[in-house]
């Protein structure tokens, strides 16, 4: 029966149950749904009983009691009105809220409702990022960019998590391109209820523009010795992709069962435009391909495994810290500025100031379409002769080039 509480009768109450040794439950007449669990142990708890909206019994625990240190009456009273009113106008349930949380979080330690989870899931059987071409390199880039929040739950993420990790990235490209990879993923989470329709208002740190960034011929004087000389995977991938006209993530995964050193060809299976490409090998290329075979124990060359990658780290696995490793060589040779794709504009820019023809340039770049839209639907041509030509003139340039670095 509810009773009038007051300090005193509460202090009464607690000894009663200690000596008695049975818990007991005081209603308070002064805030109706008001109770104090008190316990042979010692503890006292106020709780709210009351229904919600849809007319449910509810029990809410306010706080301790602890006489000056915890909830005092007239504190438990205020709490218990505010919530009431709370409860009865469909205010979140605070229990509710927190099983979701625990669960939310449970979930996450699964990898189930997080960023990474979601990725996964996006290019799924039947899903948008399943029929992406670069699909794997707009992964790579959001992975890269926002990989403090790959295990976080999407249910507790804001877009301005977000915006600041973007805006907080090294390289401005770089977070301008995660997001807008990641932009359309999270809007079709949000479509489809998997994560909150805000974190697709994410927008670029920074509006980049077209880069241009052409390597000078006193910057590759510097650079070419820097990459030949460097002890790290990073410097001979690097030249490589020079040497080939090669994307970074296409480098990056080389196997050496795309090599074959015997046709001088590497074929990349996998690339931007959909289609497998061949890549005509230079000298200079296979002098490089083959400086990183396996040796056996008189110091021979040996055939590698065909699934290992050409270029890994120390632990063997596949390179990730280009932008740390290209600041690094860059400090080497006195260079700045240069991205790994600007290395390729580079190439390309040196073809044709030695008079390769356009179509012959774009073959060596795989782009899409080598030559207008109705010609490329006839002539599918990819100019192997004379790409393969082009790239050994481009890597007799670019030896020539290190050579009056030597000279000096």
């Amino acid at each position: 029966m509810p009773v009038t509480l007051t300090e005193g009768a509460i202090t009464k109450a607690a000894r009663d149950v200690v000596s008695a040794g049975e818990r007991r439950d005081l209603s308070d007449a002064g805030c109706p749904g008001l109770r104090l669990r008190l316990t042979p142990g010692g503890a006292a708890t106020w709780v709210l009983a009351c229904r919600d909206r849809e007319g449910r019994m509810r029990r809410f625990v306010l706080g301790r009691y602890e006489g000056k240190k915890g909830m005092g009456l007239a504190d438990a009273r205020n709490a218990a009105r505010k919530l009431h009113v709370e409860i009865k106008n469909g205010a979140p349930d605070p229990i509710a809220e927190k099983r979701k949380a625990l669960a939310i979080g449970r979930d996450a330690k699964d990898g189930i409702g997080t960023l990474a989870g979601l990725l996964d899931l996006y290019q799924g059987k039947g899903k948008p990022g399943a029929t992406l071409r670069s699909w794997k390199q707009q992964r790579q880039s959001i992975e890269h960019v926002f990989a403090k929040h790959l295990n976080r739950p999407l249910a507790t993420m804001a877009v301005t998590d977000l915006r600041v990790t973007a805006s907080e990235h090294e390289a401005a490209y770089s977070a301008a391109l995660a997001v807008r990879c990641l932009r359309p993923i999270v809007k079709w989470a949000a479509d489809h209820g998997y994560a909150p329709a805000g974190l697709a208002d994410i927008k670029p740190p920074a509006t980049v523009g077209r880069r241009k960034r052409v390597l000078s011929r006193d910057e590759l004087v510097a650079l070419l010795p820097a990459l030949r000389a460097s002890r790290r995977p990073y410097g001979a991938a690097l030249l490589l992709m020079l040497l080939t006209l090669t994307r970074r993530q296409e480098t990056a995964m080389a196997r050496w069962r795309h090599i074959n050193l015997a046709a001088r060809t590497w074929t990349i299976p996998e690339t931007k435009n959909g289609e497998p490409h061949t890549v005509p090998l230079s000298q200079q290329a296979l002098d490089l391909l083959r400086s990183r075979l396996p040796t056996g124990d008189d110091g021979k060359p040996m055939a590698p495994d065909p699934d290992a990658l050409i270029f890994t780290t120390s632990t063997g696995a596949p390179l990730g810290n280009w932008d740390r490793e290209t600041k690094a060589i860059q400090e080497t040779s006195g260079t700045e500025g240069w991205t790994r794709h600007d290395l390729r504009r580079t190439g390309a820019t040196m073809l044709g100031d030695m008079g390769e023809m356009p179509d012959i340039i774009e073959a060596a770049l795989n782009h899409v379409a080598i030559h207008s839209a109705l010609a490329a639907t006839y002539n599918r041509s990819r100019y192997r002769p004379q790409v393969a030509s082009a790239v050994q003139r481009l890597a007799d340039e670019l030896d020539e080039i290190e050579d009056t670095a030597k000279k000096k």
